[in-house]
């Protein structure tokens, strides 16, 4: 099997190998950092309970966002559709 590329970063003084999967690794340090940043927010918990609330936390806002992201394509698709039937009905009116 071939070797994956991975990418160390850091979190909470832990060293972590992270396979890539289509980020960069700025973009990967860039979330360890984001991850690190909310996990001290919560220092009144144990290190376990603070990754399993990061990982819920990142992951709802990740749900969140696509989402979103469907409703805009409802909207984008719903608007388009609308343009097109005045463009339709523009082309069939006579001219004038």
């Amino acid at each position: 099997m071939p070797k994956r590329d991975l990418v160390q970063v850091e979190i909470k003084n832990i060293p972590l190998d992270v396979e890539p999967e289509g980020l960069g690794v700025v973009e990967l340090t860039d979330l360890a950092g984001q991850v690190e940043t909310y996990m001290r927010q919560l220092d009144e918990i144990d290190t376990l309970k603070q990754a399993l609330m990061a990982a819920l936390h990142f992951a709802a806002q990740a749900y969140a966002q696509t989402q979103n992201e469907g409703g805009k394509r409802q909207e984008e698709t719903s608007r388009v559709s609308d343009l097109i039937l005045k463009l339709k009905s523009a082309l069939d009116s006579p001219q004038k």
